[in-house]
């Protein structure tokens, strides 16, 4: 089983000839201002390619918003997704059938120094003493931060449930008192930090980039039961959490 993780830079990943968002889509975000309706449609036009190209879905199917938010299929049969956005750049992440999943992204050095200490304060003497044994700082506590945004983000959570997840980086675990059951991977790059949370049964999370010539590029396929799978990533699963261990998360 395998989930699909695929990226473009810009706004307009897509042609008008290429678009496979239904009109009622394009019509709700004209309330929108123009950075985030482009944002908006560029993410959705992205999910539509990538559901063609993994499911033979040739048009976006109906979606619907949670109470946390979060855009899903209106079918419930179709897998879920999660969208994220940094600098120009639009993420879409496409679960295995039956599976959750959570992006995100950030860029790298994006944030001042005195920002990077703010999302500290409320980390775990692990994640902290993770971050500090790190060469860069400041790469180490965005990894840690997108971590925790993916996880959030597939718990339906968002940051309003942070108190429920702990990280335990060093020993490559996590715990949540929503989800038992999580792995994640992260990943640093020169310019970016992404990370892709998803349900237990991922073997592989394949990877993608749109160009500027609008071509689809295969990065690489990360097999998740793997423990190293590159020099500046990490990998999570959970450690399923006792009752008493729950009541004190």
């Amino acid at each position: 089983m395998a989930s699909h993780f695929v990226r473009c830079m810009g706004n307009s990943p897509l042609s008008s000839e290429q678009l496979r968002v239904p009109q009622d889509v394009i019509n709700s975000a004209e309330r929108f201002p123009d950075k985030r309706r482009s944002r908006f449609l560029a993410a959705r036009e992205l999910l539509a390619q990538l559901m063609l190209r993994v499911y033979g879905i040739r048009e976006l199917p109906p979606l619907v918003t949670t109470s946390s938010g979060r855009p899903c299929f209106a079918d419930p049969n179709l897998p879920d997704f999660s969208i994220a956005y940094a600098g120009n750049m639009v993420g879409v992440l496409l679960a295995e059938e039956g599976g959750r999943a959570g992006l995100d992204m950030e860029i790298v050095r994006a944030h001042s120094r005195q920002t990077q200490d703010t999302l500290t304060q409320d980390l775990s003497s692990g994640e902290k003493a993770w971050i500090n044994a790190q060469q860069d700082f400041m790469e180490a506590v965005t990894q840690i931060w997108t971590l925790r945004q993916s996880i959030l983000k597939l718990t339906g959570e968002s940051e309003n449930g942070a108190g429920s997840l702990q990280l335990h980086p060093a020993a490559g675990r996590l715990r949540s008192s929503v989800f038992p059951d999580i792995q994640a991977v992260c990943d640093a790059e020169p310019m970016l930090v992404w990370s892709c949370a998803l349900s237990p049964g991922t073997e592989r999370l394949c990877l993608w980039e749109i160009d500027a010539q609008q071509q689809w590029q295969p990065l690489r396929n990360v097999e998740m039961s793997k423990p190293n799978i590159g020099p500046r990533s990490l990998r999570l699963t959970s450690l399923t959490p006792t009752p008493q261990e729950i009541g004190h998360l």
